[in-house]
């Protein structure tokens, strides 16, 4: 027996679409073909779609994507808190369940002499729970309890009467709970919207300052994070390379991008010793002998030749393939919606003012990311590298918020990231970058890169450098974010580099 049908995911999910698109799904086509009884068993889904329903909530989530954040984590965190409650209604259930089992087995002298009380205490206790004691007494009487088939019904019956007393415990709690949810998720919209009235930040800075939030709401910490978010205002070169930053091939738009064409890896093969190991595709040079055989056998070449247009043949993999990208050019029109590439410098010298202004520009590059749906790769760097899915981090993050705490040892866990102290050593960096803009599944082939630093960075190996170049001439752009004032030596390897200038506060 489980009341709950849906993962924690699952019901995410549900509720991601309806503040997204405006979806609200159907018992009749979402549920009950693949749970026909989840209409009954599932109090939650029921509340679910009453709520996603009301014209009001959807006039107000689907209106404003600061509405819909904060719908989406409010009414998370409640499905996670009815679920929890469920599970331990199921955990309660475990007993009873344990002595139906134990009853199946139990010697006929003992059927004969408890299966008066044993009915009749199922009775009482199952009353309101469509337990027929009438119904099970006649087929027990007149030597009934003699029969398997007796006891396997009143096995089922029993299920069904504690599966029903779950259920409605579970729906007084949903009930319960729910009917403060509406009031909760006007409370902290309104709070946010008069933020707006009277500090005049803008909908999307209050978005940036949610997100930044490791807990459950507090005004001090929201304050605080808006303050980093709003340092925005001082430094409009934040919107500016938050704008310049993801393109893609784009026949509207008004940005040139330099494009590979054809396959996306060039296959050079060796010799034998070059052999990687083994993948699908439909490279006819490296085929399986076995995958030739089929080719030269007159009954199985209808089946080759399907393996080959569906790219499903067995072939080397070789290492050749893996490290030569294909850098055939064309440029093409481009607009700003596409991969990018963040490193951002966690070193001693970033301490204090320019770890704020880093905040701030990294909020604000999280926000666009998820705002246009663009893939974006964060890279923490100073004597070693720590590397993540942006996008990935916000889920966390609100994942957490709601209390869904996943099994997750990635770095980052806080609105601001670690800082390592000492100094900085930019290769391991410059080889993580270059081996996503190579090998990271077209995902980040031609992405823009931006590094947001002081540039007091040592210059690397010759090789490194050299690549630089390479890389520009493939396409990929790469720009600098520079907090503080001195000279720098690497200007020349980045296409634009944009500067903020900051004064220390005084301590007395």
């Amino acid at each position: 027996m489980d009341v709950a049908r849906f993962s924690p995911t699952d019901y995410l999910t549900m509720l991601e679409r309806f503040v997204t698109n405006g979806d609200v799904f159907e018992f009749e086509t979402n549920v009950q073909m693949d749970f026909p009884r989840a209409i009954n068993y599932d109090p939650i889904l029921l509340y679910l779609q009453r709520l996603m329903k009301d014209p009001l909530i959807q006039s107000r989530v689907l209106g404003s994507r600061l509405a819909g954040k904060v719908f989406y984590e409010v009414v998370g965190r409640f499905v996670l808190e009815c679920l929890h409650d469920q599970k331990f209604i199921n955990q309660m259930a475990i007993g009873e369940q344990t002595q139906m089992e134990k009853m199946m087995e139990w010697s006929m002298q003992k059927k004969q002499d408890t299966w008066q009380s044993l009915l009749q205490q199922l009775g009482e206790k199952y009353k309101e729970d469509e337990f027929d004691l009438n119904f099970m007494k006649r087929r027990f009487k007149n030597n009934g309890w003699q029969r398997p088939e007796n006891w396997e019904r009143l096995k089922r019956e029993w299920q069904g009467a504690l599966d029903e007393k779950a259920r409605q415990q579970a729906s007084k709690k949903v009930e319960s709970k729910g009917g403060g949810i509406p009031g909760h998720f006007e409370q902290m919209l309104s709070q946010l919207e008069n933020r707006m009235r009277s500090d005049g930040a803008t909908e999307e800075q209050l978005l940036q300052a949610w997100e930044m939030m490791d807990g459950s709401w507090t005004e001090s910490e929201f304050e605080k994070h808006l303050s980093i978010v709003q340092i925005q205002n001082r430094y409009p070169e934040i919107g500016d390379v938050a704008k310049r930053m993801g393109r893609l091939p784009d026949e509207e738009g008004r940005a040139r991008l330099t494009v590979q064409t054809g396959v996306s890896h060039r296959l050079e093969h060796s010799s034998g010793s070059d052999i990687e190991g083994v993948t699908i595709g439909r490279d006819l040079n490296a085929l399986m002998p076995f995958e030739l055989a089929q080719y030269s056998d007159a009954e199985l070449e209808g089946v080759f030749l399907r393996k080959y247009l569906t790219s499903r043949l067995q072939v080397f993999r070789y290492k050749s393939e893996i490290s030569k990208p294909s850098r055939r050019l064309r440029s093409e029109r481009a607009s700003r919606r596409g991969p990018m590439i963040v490193c951002v410098d966690s070193s001693a010298s970033m301490y204090g003012v320019p770890q704020r202004i880093e905040a701030s520009l990294l909020s604000k590059l999280e926000e666009t990311a998820e705002r246009l749906n663009r893939d974006c790769f964060l890279i923490d760097f100073s004597v070693g590298v720590r590397p993540i899915e942006l996008r990935s981090r916000r889920k966390k993050r609100s994942m957490e918020r709601m209390g869904l705490r996943q099994e997750d040892a990635e770095n980052f866990e806080k609105g601001y990231f670690p800082f390592l102290g000492g100094g900085t050593d930019a290769q391991k960096m410059l080889n993580l970058t270059f081996y996503l803009l190579d090998n990271g599944e077209d995902r980040y082939m031609n992405a823009d890169v931006l590094w947001i630093t002081d540039f007091l960075i040592p210059r690397t190996t010759e090789d490194l450098m050299k690549r630089f170049k390479d890389y520009q001439a493939t396409g990929t752009k790469f720009y600098g974010f520079k907090i503080g004032q001195g000279e720098s030596n690497w200007n020349k390897y980045f296409d634009k580099i944009y500067e903020v200038h900051y004064k220390q506060p005084r301590r007395y």
